[in-house]
């Protein structure tokens, strides 16, 4: 598990930091980590049908104007 050292820590905030682990019977650390864990949102991976539509979308968004080079250099002499 990561150890995290935070410097410089306004008074006030450690204060009310100090007195929330108080009122909560825990250490300022633990209460610390019970705080960022309620703010900071899980990171969670895109299920396989949200993937699929995204690859979908890109394929669109980036559909191929000809299907072929010879294609491309057919109309180009015809011009």
């Amino acid at each position: 598990m990561a150890t995290l050292y935070v410097r410089d820590v306004p008074d006030d905030l450690y204060e009310r930091l100090r007195e929330e682990a108080r009122s909560s019977r825990r250490s300022i650390g633990a209460t610390a980590i019970e705080l960022l864990r309620a703010e900071l949102p899980e990171r969670r991976g895109l299920t396989i049908s949200e993937w699929l539509e995204r690859a979908r979308a890109m394929r669109e968004r980036h559909a191929p104007v000809a299907d072929s080079a010879a294609e491309l250099i057919r109309e180009d002499r015809d011009r």
